[in-house]
C-alpha cells in the first residue's frame, strides 16, 4: 500500500485525499457532459458549479462527523470533540455521512432554486457511482475500510497483503475496497447507458439506490475494519443500506403506477 502518493520532503501527497480530489473533478466533469448533452436543461452551468463546491464542502464535512460518531464516540465523551473531528490526518471519511448531508443540503437547495428533486437526483447518480469508484481506490491505497483476514483462499482476489495500511499489518485481507470500486464502476456503466433510453425521472436515482444498498449491505460482511456499535449483528452502515433498499423500491413502484 502507499499512503503517500509522493513525498517531497516538507511536502507530501497523500493518496487518500489524491483519489478524493480526483472523484469530485472526474464527476464534474462528467455532469457537465450530462448536462450539455441532455435535451432538457435541469440546472444550469453556473448553477451546476456553485451546487458542486457546496456538495463537495457539505460531504466532507458530513462524511468526517459520521465516522467521529462511530470510531471515536467513547472518545467525544471523555476528550474535546472538536480535536478528534479535525484531525483529518488520523483518516476517516464515511461515505453514507457525505451522502445523508449532501440530500439534506440539496433538498433545501431544490426548494430555494425549483427545481425538480427527482430529475437532479437522476442527473447525480451515475456522476454518484462514479466518483464512489475512484475514491475506493483511494481506500486502497490508504489502506483503510480494508477487508478481514483471509486464511488459505487460493483466490487472485483475497492475496491483498496490507503491509502498512491505516489499521492492520501483514495480513492477508479481503480487498473490500476493489470490491467496491468495481461494483461501483459497474453501476455506473449501467446508469449511464440507462440514462439514454426513456424513463420516467427518479428510477434511475432509484436504481442507484437498491442497486449500491444491496452491494454495500454484503460488503459489510467481509468488513474487517472497526463497524462501530452493532445492532442485531448489523452495522450502522448496513441498517442505512436497508433503509435506502426500502427506499429505491418504493421509488420504483411509485413511478410504474
Amino acid at each position: 500500500m502507499y499512503p503517500i502518493l509522493f513525498d517531497f520532503g516538507i511536502f507530501k501527497i497523500y493518496s487518500y485525499g489524491f483519489f478524493v480530489a480526483i472523484a469530485f473533478i472526474v464527476s464534474f466533469l462528467y455532469l457537465l457532459y450530462s448536462i450539455r448533452k441532455s435535451k432538457e436543461k435541469i440546472i444550469s452551468e453556473n448553477d451546476l458549479s456553485s451546487l458542486s463546491i457546496y456538495i463537495a464542502i457539505v460531504s466532507i464535512i458530513g462524511a468526517r462527523l459520521f465516522f467521529v460518531f462511530i470510531d471515536n464516540l467513547n472518545s467525544i465523551i471523555t476528550l474535546s470533540p472538536s480535536m478528534i473531528i479535525f484531525k483529518l490526518w488520523h483518516g476517516g471519511l464515511v461515505y453514507y455521512g457525505a451522502f445523508i448531508s449532501a440530500t439534506f443540503f440539496i433538498l433545501i437547495y431544490i426548494k430555494i432554486k425549483k427545481i425538480s428533486l427527482f430529475k437532479l437526483s437522476d442527473l447525480f447518480a451515475p456522476a454518484l457511482a462514479l466518483g464512489h469508484a475512484i475514491g475506493r481506490i483511494g481506500c486502497f491505497f490508504a489502506g483503510c475500510c480494508y477487508g478481514k483476514k483471509v486464511d488459505n483462499i487460493p483466490s487472485l482476489l483475497s492475496t491483498f497483503i496490507n503491509n502498512i495500511s491505516l489499521k492492520t499489518n501483514g495480513a492477508l485481507l479481503h480487498p473490500t475496497q476493489l470490491y467496491e470500486a468495481f461494483t461501483n464502476f459497474l453501476l455506473f456503466l449501467f446508469l449511464h447507458f440507462y440514462s439514454k433510453r426513456k424513463h420516467k425521472s427518479g428510477v434511475l436515482f432509484a436504481f442507484y439506490l437498491i442497486y449500491y444498498a444491496f452491494v454495500r449491505f454484503n460488503i459489510e460482511f467481509l468488513r474487517g475494519d472497526y463497524r462501530g456499535v452493532k445492532y442485531y449483528n448489523f452495522s450502522i452502515s448496513q441498517i442505512i443500506s436497508i433503509f435506502l433498499f426500502i427506499v429505491g423500491i418504493l421509488i420504483t413502484l411509485c413511478k410504474r403506477k
